[in-house]
């Protein structure tokens, strides 16, 4: 199967958004300083909160980190045909990881509660059940087209 130029453009861009993700999480400390000089806040008055939001930001990064990872890694599946058990086993970790990130973004509304830490919560909720559902899609294909395989 050939890979279309929208394919491309995809792998391109999930390549450059997982170097730019290492980048920003490598450089978190120096952008949060520079950010407090900008925007300075209630919240920055507050001596941990710059250690809080180092810790959170790095704790949702990682994982967000691992999501394109496995997204680049089912791009790479589809010259061939995307409906494998790989791409399954991708599509539930994401689900997974995208739960964990929602229960860090509700264990941060414990410590500093704004309207967009819950929203953010509830959208990685949806997104994650929005994961298990398009793996079981997947697995339903990948089914299929295995019977479909064996038949002659």
């Amino acid at each position: 199967m050939k890979e279309n130029l929208a394919s491309r453009v995809l792998t391109i861009s999930l390549y450059a958004i997982f170097a730019l993700g290492i980048l920003g999480t490598a450089t978190l400390p120096f952008m949060i300083d520079y950010y407090t000089k900008f925007f300075y806040d209630a919240y920055f008055l507050e001596a941990g909160y710059r250690t809080f939001l180092l810790i959170f930001l790095t704790a949702v990064a990682i994982p967000g980190l691992w999501i394109v990872l496995e997204m680049i890694l089912m791009m790479r599946s589809i010259p061939q045909g995307p409906f494998i058990k790989r791409n399954v086993t991708a599509l539930n970790r994401i689900a997974v990881i995208l739960l964990v990130i929602s229960a860090l973004f509700f264990a941060k509304l414990f410590f500093y509660t704004t309207f967009l830490t819950m929203a953010c919560g509830f959208l990685f909720v949806v997104f994650g059940f929005f994961g298990f559902t398009l793996s079981s899609l997947f697995k339903q294909a990948v089914h299929y087209k295995e019977e479909n395989d064996l038949t002659i």
